[in-house]
């Protein structure tokens, strides 16, 4: 770092915007120093592939701002294999996949963006060639490798894997027919190639950066998978409802809803619900982390929050723009007029969530689980 004009007080600081991204005490801050020093030093090999995805959570990965990502990519680990970032291509390139895969075995971290579909022999998502040849109308071509083999290569060496996005982790959109592509999660995959291998899911339709970056540091760092709930997600960002720091949860209280999009009021902050908001059922941290560099959210640019961070999304949450189905405050739905009078005594009550679960038929969840 001093070769590059870094000074030690300026690396302290790296460090302390590290800890605040991680949500830790100050006083981490020389042990975090040490370990990104290591860091620096070892960098630590990571393959990131895709597999049914639109590539939205590596373009979110791109925004990272704390670290910078040129620094994440080229300074903090070794990202040997990612089809968007990568220059090289072709066979050069699925040849440092394949040579990282054999040589550093127990070492890399395996990163999968979008889930995988298995219909068809997994011919539904292809990338890089078998080596064997098939035959096609006389001539001999190499045959496409499908994405359910490279998990069958990569997953057993992989000292852990990262799941990152919605898709990835839950299924998500691409789950939501799955009954064409035969798509899953990439947890489920693991689970039948290697039973105990580690898998952390970062939900979200994309992830944001911090998630990634703040969770992959967490691990590296302490030399542990991080504290996750039971979905797998690290409780560090998703271990409260959004609802719980919404910043017209106020309106909420008060009974005060939107109610239609052509009401053009934008200093009265309403609540979404009604319109579709799924706050009230979701775990993540983005009202306090905000999108962007911390610009704003999803509510904050007047639209609800679809539920992407939660396995339900995006079948079970869908229509997107509806209030969510058989929901119950009190004994009233949110589809009645009544609702209103009663917000605030149901947060007084703190029933909001517990009615959400009771009346969906699901557990409440302990400790930001759901």
């Amino acid at each position: 770092m001093e070769k590059k004009g870094v000074t030690r007080r300026q690396f302290l600081k790296y460090a302390g915007a590290t800890a605040a991204l991680l949500g830790l005490s100050e006083s981490l801050i020389p042990e975090i120093a040490r370990a990104l020093e290591e860091l620096s030093s070892g960098k630590p090999p990571v393959l990131w592939i895709q597999g049914q995805n639109c590539t939205g959570c590596s373009i979110s990965f791109l925004n990272t701002n704390y670290p910078m990502v040129a620094e994440i990519v080229l300074d903090k680990l070794s990202v040997r294999y990612h089809p968007t970032v990568m220059a090289a291509a072709g066979d050069k390139a699925f040849g440092v996949l394949e040579e990282t895969a054999k040589e550093l075995a127990g070492k890399y971290v395996l990163v999968v963006e979008g889930p995988v579909p298995t219909a068809e022999g997994g011919e539904y998502c292809t990338f890089g060639l078998e080596k064997e040849t098939a035959s096609f109308h006389g001539y001999q071509r190499r045959k496409d490798k499908p994405m359910t083999a490279w998990m069958e290569e990569l997953v057993p060496g992989a000292a852990a894997v990262v799941a990152l996005g919605n898709c990835a982790s839950f299924g998500g959109i691409p789950a939501a027919n799955a009954s064409v592509t035969g798509t899953k999660p990439v947890q489920e995959i693991v689970k039948e190639i290697a039973k105990d291998k580690p898998v952390i899911n970062i939900g979200g339709c994309p992830a944001h950066p911090d998630w990634f970056i703040g969770t992959v540091l967490d691990y590296l760092i302490n030399k542990r998978v991080p504290e996750l709930d039971r979905h797998n997600r690290p409780k560090m960002f998703f271990g409260k409802l959004i609802h719980e720091n919404c910043e017209r949860r106020a309106a909420f209280d008060a009974g005060l809803f939107l109610e239609d999009w052509n009401d053009d009021n934008p200093d009265m902050k309403l609540c979404l619900f009604k319109l579709g908001c799924k706050g009230p059922v979701t775990y993540a941290d983005c009202p306090t982390r905000r999108w962007n560099s911390g610009v704003n959210w999803c509510v904050g640019a007047n639209a609800p929050c679809h539920g992407c961070a939660e396995p339900s999304f995006y079948k079970d949450l869908s229509p997107l723009y509806e209030p969510l189905p058989e929901v119950h405050f009190a004994g009233l739905t949110p589809m009645v007029d009544t609702l209103g009078w009663i917000g605030a005594a149901a947060t007084a009550a703190g029933i909001g969530a517990h009615y959400l679960y009771k009346q969906l038929g699901k557990k409440e969840p302990e400790g930001g689980e759901s």
